[in-house]
């Protein structure tokens, strides 16, 4: 194995011998799902002071919806309890502050491949397309009747939560 995967299972090892969640049931305690991005600087337990259990989360690129994504959380909404669904992209992501080409150009320069027609979602104005994401999820037909949907940003800097909507 690789040191790589040592340290891994090292760490690992450690989280087992103090690990205290046996038996938390697979529905979220708060009722909360969360959509933000997979940005390593979001850490969404430690944002909202909850623990393993308490909330169900979505990552991606940008924190974005889209028809995958929006088929999560309408089964959540029903199957799992998640009846408060935040959706909250974040300050400083890549996805918003980069144009689709110079994200070509940085993918191609890093793996040496022809990235010409990839086609990440990128975000041009993160408020509209925050709000357009709740909205989206708001008309959803199929949404539990009873779920609340709000739109977030995380500040990366500081780690406060600001709402929008």
């Amino acid at each position: 194995m690789s040191s790589f995967t040592d340290s891994l299972d090292a760490s690992n090892a450690a989280y087992v011998e103090a690990f205290s969640a046996n038996g938390v049931p697979g529905r979220a305690g708060t009722h909360l799902l969360l959509l933000t991005c997979m940005d390593s600087r979001i850490v969404p337990h430690a944002i909202f002071g909850l623990k393993e259990g308490d909330m169900k989360v979505v990552r991606n690129a940008g924190g974005q919806m889209n028809s995958e994504v929006e088929r999560d959380i309408v089964l959540a909404s029903h199957i799992l309890d998640c009846h408060n669904i935040v959706i909250m992209p974040h300050t400083k992501c890549a996805m918003a502050s980069l144009s689709l080409p110079e994200v070509r150009i940085r993918l191609n320069e890093r793996s040496g491949m022809d990235f010409s027609s990839f086609e990440p979602r990128m975000i041009g104005d993160w408020e509209e397309t925050l709000r357009a994401d709740v909205a989206r999820l708001k008309a959803n037909k199929l949404l539990n009747e009873g779920a609340v949907v709000r739109g977030a940003r995380y500040d990366v800097d500081t780690g406060m939560v600001h709402w929008v909507c």
